[in-house]
């Protein structure tokens, strides 16, 4: 028989191995729901907009980059073509709902100023940035939200689909949107010009989106770094005309010469889509050239010796002779604005348009362009290259790509295109080129929720019975999900119905106008922030929050983003 101390011993034995038991089953648990929690993080090239990065070195988020975080974390990959180019989502699939708050009215300083006192909203988010948002430049912030741009699948399918290249323009409403932000862009369109060539499809869709020109190192006028960085520089024109099919192109190309102050110009030429050169002008640096790159450049000391025109002539000139509607053709054009001085915002880049490998880092060089897709040799003499010779290079490839297809010498597109065989059939396609985020979401059965007062409702009503008339060309079989627009009467109201809706819809978004007033500001920032709170509550583990501030006339906004769940 066993003594009474053997059987404490064996019972608290078993009791440790029950417990150890247990918790092997708790942590296997905790460890299998760990693979499954959806997580964001900033990557790289979006840690230049955080607020961490003082403001005279930062770079502005576009408004398009919070659309497309949005309508990632509802649709998982199948919006995408590429990654996002300035955050990463680990396990998106397993985001359980989105929700986003937007209060127009208050910007990034507000927040600078008063972020000390707003407790909740700085325990709950860890990642802020700054975006630049259409009350910069008093445009519509409904329109540029609920707008969401396309993916290239849905441009080109629906470009091969209905052939319209007034369609095909309307494709391109975000580039509009984002390039008016940053570039002084009227609303009127240059009347009764006629293409000097039929193109097969839109010229507009080889121009570089806002965040490309960053991206690909272009000279653009961004408050913050970006200003400062270009602020001896010149924009081609005082003001600009919106891009069309219409818009004239010209190549351009520039050669350099070392000087003790870096790199100078030292020739620019300019030719038309008649081949016609329109521009050619040597160029002497103001400061002393160490090297003239004549085995590059062709440019002697005898060629400049009775030169005497100077950069800022040429600015002048070039301002003088292009159209504010222009589209300018280079390779890596870049280094010719930057040899230039000069800013401008619909440019076609061949070294990004054509791609041997499929990897868009790995630029061709124009003379391996030139003989592959002209057949012709360029560069081939001993006295350095030719600008002229350059420039129409530059151009006939890309009028050769506008009487193709826009996947002609491009590998990156080409190797696509299993994905669009695949996927294509899936993503929403209709003669409405500029499809709505509800359209996207109906698309794919997710249900979404609008909540404001009668002064924002209003604007939303459009995008939302637009989604709702096209159901039934969205969705072939079952019960389509709820697409709702709720207007209320108090601003609390508003909260509350957002907070409420994180457990009904896939989607949740308020939207509210606010009038910060000057004396009480700080006591409205607190109120913000016990809505954030609020909001932040009702939320189930998983679920993605979004807070845009939309800036004012005056101030950028920003963003805030945290899954619910996510350890950092």
């Amino acid at each position: 028989m066993d003594s009474p101390t053997k059987k404490k011993r064996r019972i608290d034995v078993d009791s440790k191995e029950i417990i150890s038991s247990k918790n092997g089953e708790v942590l296997e648990k905790l460890k299998k729901n760990r693979k499954h929690v959806p997580k964001f993080r900033i990557k790289s090239n979006g840690e230049c907009a955080t607020l961490e990065t003082p403001s005279n070195e930062r770079v502005p988020l576009m408004l398009t980059d919070i659309q497309h975080l949005l309508l990632h974390s509802l649709l998982g990959n199948l919006n995408l073509t590429q990654p996002p180019r300035w955050y990463v989502f680990d396990k998106c699939d397993h985001i359980s709902q989105t929700t986003c708050l937007i209060l127009e009215g208050v910007s990034i300083q507000h927040w600078e100023k008063y972020c000390d006192n707003l407790h909740y909203t700085k325990k709950i988010f860890t990642d802020f940035v700054e975006i630049l948002t259409p009350s910069v430049y008093n445009g519509s912030l409904v329109q540029e939200l609920a707008l969401v741009p396309l993916s290239e699948v849905d441009k080109e399918g629906i470009i091969q689909k209905y052939g319209s290249m007034n369609l095909a323009l309307e494709a391109r409403k975000d580039l509009m949107v984002m390039m008016k932000a940053v570039f002084p862009i009227g609303s009127e369109v240059r009347q009764n010009v006629e293409l000097l060539t039929e193109d097969k499809f839109p010229r507009t869709q080889l121009i570089l989106s806002t965040w490309q020109l960053i991206e690909e190192n272009y000279p653009i006028p961004i408050k913050g770094k970006l200003k400062n960085a270009y602020a001896d520089y010149v924009m081609t024109k005082d003001e600009y005309l919106p891009v069309t099919v219409n818009s004239p192109m010209f190549g351009l190309d520039c050669e350099m010469c070392i000087t003790s102050a870096g790199s100078e110009l030292t020739r620019v030429s300019i030719v038309n889509e008649s081949h016609e050169t329109i521009y050619e002008s040597l160029v002497k640096p103001y400061n002393d050239i160490t090297d003239y790159l004549t085995r590059f450049s062709g440019i002697t000391k005898t060629l400049l010796s009775n030169v005497t025109k100077r950069l800022k002539d040429v600015q002048d000139d070039i301002r003088e002779l292009l159209p504010p509607d222009a589209i300018l053709v280079g390779q890596s054009l870049n280094i010719d604005l930057h040899a230039l001085k000069m800013m401008h915002p619909y440019v076609i880049d061949t070294s990004l348009i054509y791609n041997f490998t499929g990897e868009r880092t790995r630029k061709p060089k124009l003379k391996t362009l030139a003989k592959e897709f002209l057949n012709i040799d360029i560069q081939t003499g001993k006295g350095g290259h030719c600008s002229v010779e350059d420039s129409l290079a530059s151009l006939k490839l890309v009028q050769l790509k506008l009487n193709k297809n826009i996947e002609y010498g491009d590998a990156v597109h080409t190797n696509r295109q299993k994905y669009k065989e695949n996927i294509i059939n899936k993503i929403s396609k209709t003669p409405e080129l500029a499809l709505s985020i509800f359209n996207h979401m109906i698309a794919q059965r997710k249900s979404s929720l609008v909540v404001g007062c009668d002064d924002i409702t209003g604007d939303y009503h459009s995008y939302l019975s637009q989604a709702k008339e096209s159901i039934s060309s969205h969705l072939r079989k079952g019960k389509p999900k709820k697409v709702k627009l709720n207007t209320v009467d108090e601003v609390e109201e508003v909260i509350t119905t957002l907070s409420k809706a994180s457990n009904e819809y896939n989607f949740a978004m308020a939207h509210l106008k606010l009038e910060l007033n000057h004396d009480k500001d700080s006591e409205q920032m607190q109120t913000i922030d016990e809505w954030i709170n609020k909001i932040w509550n009702y939320l189930c583990e998983s679920a993605l929050l979004v807070v845009v501030f939309s800036g004012t006339t005056n101030d950028n906004g920003m963003a805030m983003i945290k899954i619910k769940g996510q350890n950092n």
